[in-house]
């Protein structure tokens, strides 16, 4: 169970950073598949950074918290979807259903349930490591 929590962990961390990359290198194609319209050139440096930003964080803060007694590295991509969800939950209930909300939803909920208990695995099976002195 903790190898395969660790594998899909590692697959989202990778995956994240692979989308972060592609905001990154060609935000226009990627915008069509977040339902997003940059406008002008400051709306394509905003899905660069902005976007690109925060799924390389996502990634790369999942991917350290995969190391031996870094779980709680884990609590940084577990709060940001957190507020993602938080915030699409309320984008729902104001600007009403759609079928790519529901979709993000659950996404968001299945992520958010994957990192918890994979923090709660790493930490159980991390908890007699002790990190090295340098």
């Amino acid at each position: 169970m903790l190898n395969v929590m660790r594998l899909s962990l590692a697959l989202f961390g990778i995956g994240a950073i692979a989308v972060g990359l592609g905001f990154a290198i060609a935000p226009d194609r990627l915008a069509v598949e977040f339902a997003l319209t940059p406008v002008g050139i400051a709306g394509v440096g905003n899905l660069r950074a902005d976007l690109g930003g925060c799924f390389i964080a996502l990634g790369g803060f999942t991917l350290l918290g995969l190391r031996p007694g870094r779980e709680q590295w884990l609590n940084v991509p577990i709060a940001l979807i957190g507020l993602f969800l938080a915030l699409r939950l309320m984008h729902l209930g104001i600007d009403g259903i759609s079928d790519g909300g529901i979709r993000s939803t659950v996404v968001e909920i299945i992520l958010l349930l994957q990192l918890g208990l994979g923090r709660r695995l790493l930490t159980n099976s991390d908890a007699g490591f002790t990190r090295p002195e340098f």
